[in-house]
């Protein structure tokens, strides 16, 4: 109020001071009233200013009393009102039917069965996400909490549940002895708890499964009073105890995308002990293209397309419903015999069909999007990966493909992600993306981006590379071949890898087709105008999933036989 006091009494007093200064003036004599006709002691410009001075009073209370007026009407301070808009924090609700699965304890006596107790934990999670009447923390977000020192009500709330599924194991001899507990977050409060001593087979394990999730479920219909809900089943996948324990210690390298080779002998040594264990055949198929990818094989990506498919194929025909065999088969359909791309009509259709039996597997979601974002579909990809980290918040994949997305860089929601990953450590920076970095001036980032063993390490030349990434359009054929020279020296293994050519590419390798998921960026605009480019489509099977299915937004159709991109 006494800014507004002070503000109405200036307003009020200026009109005023300006009319007495008008209608008197200060002369050698004193103060003294304008007579007219009189000489004036002031010069003609001081007329002419007082005058202008009078003009701009009337305007300004014009416009006061239109303002009074017209109340709706306001001028904001923008910098303020922009303080406004990003203070304001809508908090998450805490839903009743939410619920968070920790990584159960390892009580065994040498401590060396963490594998063993993370499994069952997580085995029970895939069982609750299946009940449409639950909304259960992804995996990642809730093995964070493992060996945490914070206490139950504490990893709610920064989990945002309300309930809280923890437990042990205790694994000795033949003998097995799991406990859980769900607790009731908002007041401390056990809703179920049960000890399970069983000799240790397969049999009991996927029982205890079945029996925890059934017992878990019926506690919150009760407390929640929720529908009823049909009883789980846990279908049993092997015989073989040991065949299932070497599945568990695979299952989180594959997961983490770590000592992928180790996970693929744990996998052979579980199919020789059971060669009808589906899920180990499924995980193996979806390994041989990551072991590629990561760096964990140096067999070429046809012998690991191969072998994926031989996997896949073998999987579907033990569990034909095995959503990951599904999408593995649709992942390894984009490349031909040759190792080339090869990008069919119908390999959305096989993504679907893997996402209708298994809605809640994130990597399924990563690698549609990505198929997505080859034919050019980018709302389709953006979707696709928000979706994929919905389901797994920290899964640095799909976290890094919403970042590095054309439409999150236009944007410009990029650096908040950017900043955000490197904060949680879910970033892989050697996939960040260069043209971004160049036309953001973030020189010293694109250099360690450039540094990085899987791209350029060693090199030592990236202030020349950020030089060309800031003028594109000059010739760059000389660093062009001193970088492929380098690459073959220090790689003599490897053939020229995707990373590679999206790097190059942007400063005038069009010989190289880039990586189909990022052709699409920014940095391959002048890529997108040449020949190259139109091959690449043609001959990828791009261009006749345009024909059939309908051209991304950027795309149109010129003639029977041609097209062009922005």
């Amino acid at each position: 109020w006494f800014d507004s006091v002070i503000t109405a009494s200036l307003f009020i007093g200026f009109p005023i001071a300006i009319l007495l200064a008008w209608a008197f003036e200060m002369t050698p004599e004193g103060v003294r009233r304008t007579e007219e006709g009189e000489e004036s002691h002031l010069e003609p410009s001081s007329k002419w200013f007082e005058i202008s001075v009078v003009i701009g009073l009337i305007a300004v209370i014009g416009v006061s009393f239109w303002q009074q007026m017209n109340p709706h009407v306001e001028f904001l301070d923008i910098e303020e009102e922009t303080n406004k808009q990003t203070s304001i924090s809508v908090e998450p609700e805490i839903k009743a039917n939410s619920i968070a699965v920790l990584p159960f304890t390892d009580l065994s006596q040498n401590k060396d069965q963490e594998y063993f107790s993370d499994g069952m934990a997580e085995e029970i999670l895939n069982v609750l996400v299946r009940v449409s009447a639950l909304q259960v923390t992804s995996r990642t977000s809730a093995f964070r909490y493992k060996n945490s020192d914070l206490r139950i009500p504490e990893i709610a709330e920064e989990l945002k549940v309300r309930h809280v599924l923890e437990g042990s194991v205790r694994k000795s001899g033949e003998t097995l002895r799991i406990t859980a507990q769900l607790i009731d977050a908002s007041n401390d409060k056990h809703l179920w708890s049960e000890t399970y001593d069983r000799p240790l087979t397969t049999d009991n394990i996927f029982a205890i499964q079945d029996e925890i999730s059934n017992a878990i479920v019926q506690a919150l219909s009760l407390s929640l009073q929720l529908e009823a809900v049909e009883k789980i089943t846990v279908n049993k996948t092997t015989d073989n105890i040991t065949a299932y324990e070497l599945y568990l210690k695979a299952r989180p390298m594959f997961l983490a995308r770590n000592d992928l080779d180790l996970a693929d002998e744990f996998l052979i040594n579980a199919i020789e002990l059971d060669e009808n264990f589906s899920q180990a055949w499924e995980m193996r198929a979806a390994l041989q293209f990551l072991m590629v990818e990561y760096r964990y094989t140096y067999k070429s990506a046809i012998e690991q397309r191969l072998l994926a498919e031989k996997f896949a194929l073998k999987a579907l025909s033990i569990n034909p419903k095995s959503a990951l065999a599904k999408s593995s088969l649709a992942n390894i359909g984009t490349y031909k015999a040759d190792g080339s791309d090869n990008y069919s009509v119908n390999i959305i259709d096989l993504f679907n069909e893997s996402i209708e039996i298994d809605p809640n597997n994130a990597t399924t979601y990563n690698w549609r999007g990505l198929t997505y974002s080859a034919f050019g579909m980018l709302d389709e990809a953006l979707l696709d990966f928000q979706r994929c980290i919905e389901i797994e918040p920290l899964y640095s994949a799909c976290y890094s493909n919403v970042m590095t997305s054309p439409l999150t860089l236009k944007s410009g929601q990029a650096e908040a992600f950017l900043n955000e990953g490197l904060g949680k450590d879910i970033i892989n920076i050697q996939y960040l993306d260069l043209p971004w970095l160049a036309q953001n001036r973030k020189e010293s980032l694109f250099k360690i981006v450039v540094n990085q063993k899987e791209n350029l390490g060693g090199w030592g030349r990236a202030d020349e590379l950020y030089q060309a990434y800031l003028y594109p359009e000059q010739d760059h054929r000389q660093l062009i071949d001193d970088i492929v020279t380098f690459y073959e020296k220090s790689k003599p293994n490897d053939s020229i890898s995707v990373q590679l050519r999206m790097i190059l590419v942007p400063i005038g390798a069009y010989e190289l087709a880039p990586d189909a998921a990022t052709m699409w960026g920014m940095g391959f605009k002048v890529y997108r105008q040449s020949d190259e480019f139109k091959s690449y489509v043609k001959d990828s099977g791009i261009y006749q999933y345009w024909l059939e299915r309908g051209f991304p937004p950027q795309c149109k159709p010129i003639g029977e036989e041609d097209f062009e991109c922005e």
